[in-house]
């Protein structure tokens, strides 16, 4: 038996190609099913979720809490460069204890 092969043309290669890889594509694409949870294994999804978020507030709130302290330490410390800067203006001096100038 012989067998002879057809050449094809080059726009026909191209049209097969693209159609191999749009059906390729297509296939991968198509949305998985998943199994639905059973009772524990919602159970244990939502514990988790939980501790999650548990997690997620007590780092927000050393967030905000190192943030708050940094902030205050700066503003005091902005303070008494302007206050160390202003009393000597007026022939005062800064005394950090009581945060005013006082008269020489």
């Amino acid at each position: 038996m012989k067998l002879t092969t057809a050449k094809l043309q080059q726009p026909m290669m191209a049209k097969f190609a693209l159609l191999t890889l749009l059906t390729l594509g297509t296939l991968i694409s198509l949305p998985s099913h998943a199994t639905t949870l059973s009772a524990v294994q919602q159970q244990v999804v939502k514990s988790h979720f939980d501790k999650l978020a548990q997690s997620q507030q007590q780092a927000e709130e050393r967030m905000t809490e190192q943030l708050d302290q940094d902030f205050s330490r700066e503003l005091a410390e902005q303070e008494h460069q302007l206050m160390r800067q202003t009393c000597p203006r007026y022939g005062m001096t800064f005394d950090i204890s009581s945060n005013a100038c006082l008269r020489s």
